[in-house]
């Protein structure tokens, strides 16, 4: 799931804060699925973005690295992990981290633990929630929480295809769709959109759009980019696919996935980006499609939220839905006036998308790049009177699967929610991963939650029941009708409800946000249907 919720509390506030009082044991569903210990087997590229807290004070942290499972509940030694902290103090780059070995648990829902043993890092075992999507990969959570560092972030992972791990890097020329997201070096938000072309260990093109503390520029991305082995850690090319970049002037570390995917951690400057760039194949010249987008970072008053969708044909763009979550203050925008779309023909799939609506002044507008036909990034670019509105990026995804109903979202899926919670007046982190089964799109399964800040350290197995409400429409919004949904955590008697709006690309993949500022939150997530 996309962040930029990069906020950090100053204080303590507490999970239990959220929950009504009560007592007893929390009493979990039965777990469904097929998934097990042998279901996490391979090499796998990981990352995960978040906060620290260590003696030293409190910063940014991100994670990439790759891991390698062995199928029965032991990782195994020779993995790798780069992290970059960004603080008061400023920015510090810890390179070429040997994970020397770990444990994991997968249950049958696909849920479980994953810990790395560390070498040069304190604490030396950080601690990860999981649940598997497939056995291609899954989302996490950092769940450590030790005497000498409390660690919280969302993320995911892939599993790695080592055949790919090739010097030159990527032997085939293809375009690689991009989104990198984070920090400049004065700690300010930035998002940086866009695509280039590499192959054979070389980046001869591509163009890009970057929105660098509220400031928006574009352009071309030069000639004479590179990804090549580490110098200062070659073997790791051949071992876990990770190697240095240098793209648009940036230095960045980076993980191969496999030939369509590679992910990405920024080194240089006191810049603080993470990101993946995605092979695309195919983008279309014009929109005959409904999209559904979620954007998520940071305005002038705070966090950031919005999610909705809008209906392409040419250059007509109609039915559309915002549903904006703006630092707790939140607006709903239906329908629109001056809309339209336009694609780049300089460069393909790379396009804008403009609506004025209620909520905001001046038209709401965006620029998109599709790795393919139904599925790209997007970045918010609005400016109102003069000020450009967020720095804010994410996920759009064309409509397919539809009319959604009780008979095609059914089945078991992952579930993911980042942001902030609002809590006792502190813009605090919250994570949370779990697996919830949908029948009759009611909603019931079990999931962790981290609050950064809680002094008990993550809540795991967390009961989780909910429900689905497509409100009489056909699951689309198309109709101006909007999906909503319920979750309700529950542990040792204690609960607590979030109510959010929720957008279905396909019926195995939805993105929502929360909508109730009662609630106290400004999250953002998604579901993925497990096999």
């Amino acid at each position: 799931m996309k962040r930029l919720l990069l906020v950090l509390a100053s204080a303590a506030a507490l999970w239990s804060a959220a929950c009504s009082s009560g007592g007893g044991t929390t009493v979990l569903p039965p777990p469904a699925g097929k998934f097990s210990n042998s279901s996490l087997n391979g090499t796998y590229a990981f990352v995960s973005n978040g906060e620290v807290a260590t003696s030293g004070g409190t910063g940014v942290l991100a994670r990439t690295g790759s891991f390698t499972a062995d199928g029965s509940g032991g990782i195994m030694a020779g993995g790798v992990e780069d992290t970059v902290t960004q603080s008061g103090t400023g920015t510090l780059v810890n390179p070429d981290l040997t994970i020397t070995g770990g444990g994991y648990s997968v249950g049958a829902d696909g849920r479980g633990s994953l810990t790395l043993n560390i070498s040069g890092l304190s604490p030396t075992t950080i601690t990860f929630g999981i649940v598997l999507t497939s056995t291609g990969g899954g989302l996490l959570i950092d769940e450590t929480f030790t005497n000498t560092q409390a660690s919280t972030g969302s993320g995911n992972f892939f599993k790695q295809t080592t055949a790919d791990f090739t010097n030159p890097v990527l032997p085939t020329v293809a375009t690689y769709v991009f989104d990198f997201f984070g920090l400049d070096g004065t700690g300010a938000p930035a998002s940086l959109v866009g695509e280039f072309t590499a192959g054979s260990g070389s980046v001869s093109a591509g163009f890009e759009d970057v929105n660098d503390n509220f400031t928006l520029t574009n352009g071309n991305i030069a000639a004479g980019g590179t990804l090549v082995a580490d110098p200062a850690a070659p073997a790791t090319l051949t071992s876990n696919g990770r190697g240095l970049a240098t793209i648009a002037g940036e230095q960045y570390y980076f993980y191969v996935v496999d030939t369509t995917r590679i992910r990405f951690i920024s080194i240089s400057g006191g810049v603080m980006l993470t990101g993946d760039a995605v092979v695309q194949t195919n983008p279309p010249a014009s929109l005959s499609n409904g999209f559904a987008f979620l954007v998520a970072g940071s305005s002038a008053l705070g966090g950031l939220t919005r999610a909705g969708r809008f209906s392409a044909n040419g250059t007509a763009v109609t039915n559309v839905l915002v549903d904006t979550n703006n630092n707790g203050s939140f607006v709903q925008t239906s329908g629109a006036t001056q809309a339209s779309v336009t694609m780049d023909p300089a460069n393909p799939g790379r396009g804008t998308v403009t609506f004025l609506g209620n909520g905001l002044g001046t038209p709401f507008t965006f620029v998109f790049y599709l790795s393919s036909a139904t599925s790209g990034v997007i970045q918010e670019t609005t400016q109102a009177n003069g000020l450009v509105a967020a720095v804010a990026d994410g996920t759009i995804g064309g409509q397919t699967g539809n009319p959604f109903s009780s008979s095609n979202i059914t089945g078991t899926y992952a579930l993911n929610w980042t942001g902030l919670s609002l809590q006792s007046g502190v813009a605090d982190e919250e994570d949370v991963v779990g697996q919830v089964t949908a029948s009759n799109l009611a909603l019931t399964g079990a999931a962790d939650i981290f609050q950064f800040q809680n002094v008990n350290g993550p809540q795991t197995d967390n009961a989780v029941t909910g429900s689905i409400l497509f409100n009489g429409g056909d699951g689309t919004g198309g109709d101006g009708k909007r999906s909503t949904m319920a979750v309700t955590l529950t542990k040792n008697g204690q609960a607590t409800t979030v109510n959010f709006v929720v957008y279905f690309i396909n019926p195995q993949l939805a993105l929502f946000a929360n909508t109730s500022t009662s609630s106290t939150r400004i999250v953002a997530g998604a579901l993925e249907l497990q096999p």
